[in-house]
């Protein structure tokens, strides 16, 4: 039986374990942090802390789930394609839950520019804008 999440990525790489919609252009993740994932262990010994990359791909799959939930495109994948202006303002511990915020600013069909914030407990610890895109695949960058 095949393990089913929000985003088309394994269990392993899933950073959306809840989604709502709230709104037509706006959606909200949340990502709940055991402590026991394994970044954790080498990011940083003693000190764990979130890579600040894995809360970029958090806000890009949170975008990629608003897609794909507005468009009834199931888990077809939206891929990242631009990080623009992404701020990391303050940091991510074991035991926290990352609540992102999304909002669709254009479709602009394949692409997808959005704005994402990502909190902890209402604090603000990141932000930028994203652009994803329905169309990528081997022979495009070869």
């Amino acid at each position: 039986m095949k393990d089913q999440g929000l985003t088309p990525h394994g269990p392993g790489f899933r950073f959306v374990d809840r989604f709502e919609r709230t709104g037509p252009a706006h959606g909200s993740g949340w990502k709940f942090l055991q402590g026991t994932e394994a970044f954790f262990a080498d990011h940083f010994p003693g000190n764990p802390l979130m890579p600040a990359v894995l809360l970029v791909e958090c806000a890009a799959q949170t975008a990629g789930v608003l897609m794909m939930d507005g468009r009834g495109e199931g888990n077809s994948p939206l891929f990242l394609a631009s990080i623009d202006q992404f701020r990391i303002i303050a940091p991510v511990f074991p035991g926290d839950t990352i609540h992102t915020r999304i909002t669709l600013l254009k479709d602009f069909d394949p692409l997808v520019k959005c704005d994402a914030e990502c909190f902890v407990s209402e604090k603000l610890v990141a932000r930028g804008r994203l652009v994803l895109s329905r169309q990528l695949t081997k022979q495009d960058v070869l």
